[in-house]
């Protein structure tokens, strides 16, 4: 069945490796105007004296300087954000991924249960995260691993015992909530609107395969509305491995589309999303959701059928 070939345990590594320094911050935008009217936008990584290096993100071009024009700062757009109770969106411009990562993985956050680990993402300021089902399945609090940026990267830092607020086992998600110290900030990403997601769009991944912290891979919407367990979710060739589970789904404004959950194991680029669709109306009926622990069935009850009428 697909439900059962699908389903992406998360793994806890006999050694989780130490986080990684942080590289410098990407330049700022530029936009690169050529001889025949057209322009290239990103980050110039390099210049030299007979041509102009450009970062687009999936790739580094060359353009040689007899054909530019002229070259300009793109200021950053002042985003338009609305907020809800538990997330906010904002109308983004669109950025190259390695700028959009550093923008956002910030808001990208381990989670770690006692029988594995997976990936989440915080979705307001005042803490709370969503994340995948399986992996806070059969719990009621995790620890989670935040990454604060500081002058020489990030800093971790765990928090433990964070309440798992509500659950949603048919669409595989959750909501915890993370009571962050004093002092500690925390960093939300917005929304974005899956509805205008396109097979072919490019997509990119933030989260903690195999205990790897802050790991970003990028690929393709490859099919908008793969339709199993009575949801459709979008396939991805971006890559997803156990403990990316429950982590976001970017697209190139630095929304998040989608809830990575579930791959082929041993197949390679057919990998799948939860659009956030059903994030926001998961989080918006949240109260439907409540994890009551004082029952064992945590929340979930069933009625008995009624009776089979007399003839």
């Amino acid at each position: 069945m697909l439900a059962a070939t699908l389903a992406l345990g998360f793994l806890v590594p006999q050694s989780t490796p130490p986080a990684a320094v942080s590289a410098a911050p990407p330049p700022p935008l530029q936009r690169v105007h050529l001889a025949d009217g057209r322009s290239v936008t990103g980050p110039v990584v390099k210049t030299t004296g007979d041509a102009v290096w450009v970062d687009l993100g999936f790739d580094v071009v060359r353009i040689p300087l007899p054909d530019v024009v002229r070259q300009e700062a793109v200021a950053a757009a002042a985003a338009s954000v609305s907020a809800e109770d538990v997330f906010m969106r904002a109308e983004l411009p669109e950025r190259s991924i390695a700028e959009g990562a550093a923008t956002v993985e910030a808001g990208v956050i381990k989670v770690e249960s006692a029988t594995g680990q997976g990936s989440g993402f915080i979705t307001s300021r005042d803490g709370y995260a969503v994340t995948n089902f399986h992996v806070v399945d059969g719990e009621t609090e995790v620890n989670v691993t935040l990454y604060l940026k500081s002058k020489n990267g990030y800093d971790l830092k765990t928090i433990r015992k964070v309440k798992v607020i509500a659950i949603n086992p048919e669409l595989d998600l959750a909501l915890i909530k993370i009571d962050a110290p004093e002092g500690v900030a925390l960093t939300p990403v917005f929304l974005g609107d899956s509805d205008q997601m396109q097979v072919g769009d490019r997509v990119y991944a933030i989260g903690t395969p195999v205990g790897l912290e802050r790991t970003v891979g990028n690929g393709i919407v490859s099919v908008d509305n793969r339709t199993f367990n009575g949801f459709t979710h979008f396939q991805i060739t971006v890559p997803i491995n156990p403990g990316n589970s429950g982590g976001p789904l970017f697209n190139l404004r630095g929304e998040v589309v989608g809830v990575n959950s579930a791959g082929y194991i041993g197949l390679q680029g057919l990998n799948f999303a939860i659009p956030s669709r059903h994030v926001i109306d998961f989080l918006r009926d949240r109260a439907a959701y409540a994890l009551d622990t004082s029952r064992p069935e945590f929340g979930i009850h069933y009625l008995p059928a009624p009776p089979k009428p007399k003839a």
